[in-house]
């Protein structure tokens, strides 16, 4: 009789014993995706080096960095950064990190500053990074200290749409072909008229794996008829099934989203309208026209959400994103921006904001509901008893079907959102940069 030994724990294997063992125990095409993966030391540790510090990550809008000077502080793939508009309005991003002795330069959240000086021994950086001042230079160092050598170090960033996306890869794919197809929709959020962060982010924890809340939001809407039932009572959405009809998809690189249409109602302001032409195909404005609301995930970690709610008699659009930012191997912190069209009367800002904060603000109706799940699925999962059993997350939902050419966007297509073919995709390309 040939005895089967049990796998040890994933924290006594190497890296390459746990990508094979990733690689036997996940099948994203035939949707098996081990719970293991959520809540794991091991796993969160490859994932800062496969997935973090090769690929591109939002860091912040260009509307926060308004003028010279400006700038704040963000993390990178778990590294603190300067994000600011330099003297000359070029926007720049520093490793927080004095070159000194490794003191932390900056402290705060964000401001405006022409220089940086180091709390521990007073070295002063221009905001172009450049070293321009060290307490009796002329007494300690004499001629030795070459200042041009000590410059801050910056990480390499780009933007599309006003989003700014940064990371630590020193040959990273162009941040135009890693968003690739997806720029078509990512066009429907920012590229619409001239958007604004209004005010900045707000900041919570959650006891939560970050790869729960980027696979909710890139193609989920089958929960929503259980999760969010509580907003059929209320009278919010006319029937359980509403998040059904419309049209899920995704684009390589691990992107997707669903697309809740058709809408009777016009869910964005009127006067707006000529801007949204400018900017949009026609092929565009059309879809956005009949949006009843739009979410998904940019890989890894970036979700956004285009929602409407009835406002004080009105039916009123809210945009947001949402950054799932992993601070250890079940905790995350959740960095939500609410965005609003520039050219928006005071009145339509006013109630997109109040419809934001009603639905998927920290304390909103969708969001409470959510986290509560997202912090049970990782303490389920967790641990060696899922990894031994083989316990696995079944993403089977759509597989008998067809992808539709009746669409004009790009990407894989499907007429129906109920259907888990973008979370596939996600776990797919997840696969493959742990394999890289």
């Amino acid at each position: 009789m040939m005895i089967k030994h049990a796998l040890p724990p994933l924290e006594k294997m190497d890296s390459e014993d746990i990508i094979q063992h990733l690689n036997d125990a996940m099948l994203p095409d035939e949707g098996k995706i081990p719970t293991y993966i959520m809540g794991s030391p091991s796993i969160h540790q490859l994932e800062k080096e496969k997935i973090f510090t090769k690929t591109w990550l939002f860091l912040g809008h260009e509307s926060e960095l308004p003028n010279n000077g400006d700038f704040i502080t963000r993390d990178l793939a778990g590294y603190s950064i300067i994000l600011n508009k330099d003297k000359n309005g070029t926007i720049r991003a520093f490793y927080n990190m004095c070159t000194h002795r490794g003191m932390k330069l900056c402290r705060a959240d964000k401001g405006n500053k022409t220089h940086f000086t180091c709390p521990y021994h007073g070295f002063t950086f221009d905001n172009t990074g450049e070293l321009k001042g060290v307490p009796l230079q002329k007494d300690i160092y004499g001629d030795a200290l070459d200042k041009s050598t000590m410059a801050l170090h910056e990480a390499t960033i780009d933007s599309y749409q006003g989003c700014i996306f940064g990371t630590w890869n020193p040959e990273p794919e162009p941040l135009s072909d890693y968003l690739g197809d997806f720029k078509w929709y990512w066009d429907l959020l920012f590229g619409r008229a001239e958007m604004e962060a209004a005010g900045p982010p707000q900041r919570y924890v959650i006891n939560a794996d970050w790869k729960i809340g980027s696979d909710n939001f890139v193609g989920d809407s089958y929960h929503t008829m259980v999760t969010h039932g509580s907003i059929v009572k209320l009278g919010m959405v006319p029937s359980s099934k509403y998040s059904k009809k419309g049209y899920q998809l995704h684009t390589p690189h691990g992107h997707g989203c669903n697309i809740g249409m058709p809408n009777p109602d016009f869910a964005f302001e009127e006067h707006l309208v000529p801007e949204f032409k400018r900017n949009l195909s026609d092929e565009q404005f059309d879809v956005l026209s009949n949006i009843k609301n739009i979410n998904g995930t940019l890989f890894p970690n970036l979700s956004f959400l285009i929602s409407h709610t009835e406002i004080k008699g009105k039916l009123i659009s809210n945009t947001s994103v949402r950054l799932w930012n992993p601070i250890g191997h079940d905790k995350m912190e959740v960095i939500t921006w609410f965005f609003v069209e520039k050219e928006a009367s005071a009145d339509w800002k006013e109630r997109s904001r109040e419809s934001f904060i009603l639905t998927f603000s920290p304390s909103g109706i969708f969001e409470q509901d959510d986290t509560e799940v997202f912090t049970d699925i990782t303490n389920v999962g967790r641990g060696l008893v899922p990894q031994q059993k083989a316990l696995h997350y079944t993403l089977k939902m759509g597989m008998n079907r067809t992808p539709t050419t009746n669409f004009p966007g790009p990407g894989t297509v499907y007429d129906d959102k109920f259907t888990e073919a973008n979370q596939r995709n996600f776990y797919k390309y997840w696969l493959e940069l742990m394999n890289s």
